[in-house]
């Protein structure tokens, strides 16, 4: 394990991640933002090259990435979970992020 350096922003509220090459796609859950960064050759540095955020997202936690498109997990932790009072939404959904 080591340190890796961030230019142009940073992985706060960071959760599930995936790599791909020299890619790197991140969940950032409390912001309900994903995250795309770009990986030097031996990724011990990394460069955002974009961000999107939704309230749709609904908390993600983990994403997987298939054929180009992301499928993130709601989690909902703010209805009823850790994060907030009330009574979640069933069945549990993933979005599926294109573009990204």
């Amino acid at each position: 394990m080591s340190r890796v350096r961030l230019h142009g922003a940073d992985l706060r509220n960071a959760d599930g991640l995936e790599t791909a090459g020299d890619r790197l796609w991140v969940v950032h859950n409390t912001d309900n933002a994903l995250s795309r960064w770009r990986l030097n050759h031996d990724g011990t540095e990394a460069r955002q090259e974009a961000r999107a955020s939704d309230p749709g997202l609904q908390i993600p936690t983990t994403l997987v990435r298939e054929r180009g498109t992301l499928f993130v997990v709601r989690s909902q932790f703010d209805k009823g979970g850790p994060m907030g009072p009330g009574t979640p939404q069933t069945p549990f959904t993933i979005a599926a992020v294109r573009g990204l």
